[in-house]
């Protein structure tokens, strides 16, 4: 057995030692019965493009689409459930029905853990968690809980990783004039990839939140280890490329099991109830597999009565590309660089759209979207068609978007 599973066993047994122990020394806290909590959430969503050569994509959440309108980029159906055993402890599970990112549907198990108090204001979760890499990162599918259709792909989709599968510690306190949130993690977890297999390893992490009255500040950093196995067409055929051409050393930069990343974020909200501003920046460096790059959003929006307007300006900007090779210019060259500007997201965009609350529990959202990826890059968007002769990188594409958001 390796130190480091010798390690996490023994960490193991002290936490749960740990999270037996309050519910035996508050033995004077008043018992209550077991209590069951059932809710669910929904979003029926739609996206259509005006080039009708392109479809509008969230890379490694949905699989691009093959139906315009398409419903596939953020309609999804969850239900979760809660059991309290006491005071001090409770289990919760949420299931999602939604298209992932290799076209499938099937219900996915989002959250599974159990919680314990360990002590006033700090609390343990072990299981299945969401990952708090970004600000939003807790209303990720509860998406009533979001101002947008859906929160910007600049930055949001820098990391597809939701649901960490290990174990997080929560501290609520008092810091002078703030309310601040401690949140340190560990663990994996993984997403359904498009012929291969995306997995994050030995991630540890910590958040920060302070807040006072109308505004909040996140900060936020995690690195670990990552797995991209690739078996596309566009990967097997650069493959045989850099066989040919004596580079097969630079397809363990395309694709493996010994990758490396670390991920920074911060984020800022200012909402009095009339006025609300929400802007965030996080940066993802990688030593393979995927580019390293950032990303930032700035939204602001007023409401008048149950309906708010708003404006999103957002940026993600190529740090480092993951590999480099060097080809005679040509067929080879051209498959080779459009296998790079298809792993590039890098775009531009300003959108305008309005929230409308039907309910305490329903809101429809419409937004228009002008996007400009960057020469080099897709950026949000896939050819509808040949890749080879559709040209996306520096064209302006513009997205509207619609959908009707439950909270029940």
């Amino acid at each position: 057995m390796s130190l480091m599973r010798q390690l996490r066993r023994k960490a193991a047994t002290i936490l749960l030692a740990l999270a037996v122990a309050p519910a035996h020394a508050e033995t004077d806290a008043p018992a209550s019965p077991p209590r069951f909590e059932l809710s669910g959430f929904g979003t029926l969503g739609a996206v259509t493009t005006d080039d009708k050569d392109v479809w509008f994509t969230r890379y490694g959440v949905n699989f691009p689409g093959t139906k315009d309108p398409d419903f596939s980029p953020d309609t999804l159906v969850g239900v979760q459930g809660s059991l309290r055993l006491t005071p001090y402890n409770d289990i919760t599970l949420q299931g999602l029905v939604r298209e992932d990112g290799d076209a499938s549907q099937d219900p996915q198990l989002t959250l599974a853990f159990f919680r314990q108090t360990l002590a006033p204001g700090l609390s343990m979760r072990l299981g299945r968690v969401r990952v708090p890499f970004f600000m939003l990162s807790d209303s990720l599918y509860v998406n009533y809980a979001n101002p947008w259709v859906r929160p910007p792909v600049e930055v949001y989709g820098l990391n597809p990783f939701n649901d960490l599968d290990g174990i997080d510690f929560i501290y609520n306190g008092r810091l002078g004039a703030f309310d601040i949130e401690i949140h340190p993690y560990y663990g994996g977890g993984r997403i359904p990839f498009p012929q291969g297999k995306a997995r994050l390893k030995e991630v540890f992490g910590v958040n920060l939140g302070l807040s006072r009255g109308d505004f909040s500040l996140h900060l936020g950093h995690g690195e670990g280890t990552f797995t991209l196995e690739r078996g596309d067409t566009l990967f097997l055929a650069v493959s045989n490329i850099l066989q040919l051409t004596g580079q097969g050393g630079v397809i363990a930069d395309l694709s493996g099991t010994h990758g490396r990343t670390r991920f920074d974020s911060v984020g800022v909200q200012w909402d009095d109830g009339s006025w609300q501003l929400i802007g965030e920046f996080a940066r993802r460096k990688t030593n393979r597999y995927v580019v390293s790059a950032h990303g930032w959003y700035l939204s602001l929006g007023r409401r008048f009565g149950p309906v708010m307007p708003y404006v999103v300006v957002a940026h993600q900007t190529l740090d480092e590309q993951f590999a480099e090779a060097r080809l005679p210019p040509g067929r080879l060259a051209a498959a080779w660089n459009l296998f790079q500007v298809s792993r590039n997201n890098a775009q531009r965009s300003v959108t305008l759209g309005a929230r409308w609350e039907l309910a305490a529990y329903a809101a429809v959202k419409a937004e228009v979207t002008q996007a400009r990826p960057d020469d080099d890059a897709w950026g949000s968007y896939a050819p509808r068609g040949d890749a080879q002769t559709t040209r996306i990188g520096g064209r302006t594409l513009n997205t509207f978007s619609l959908s009707l958001d439950l909270s029940f």
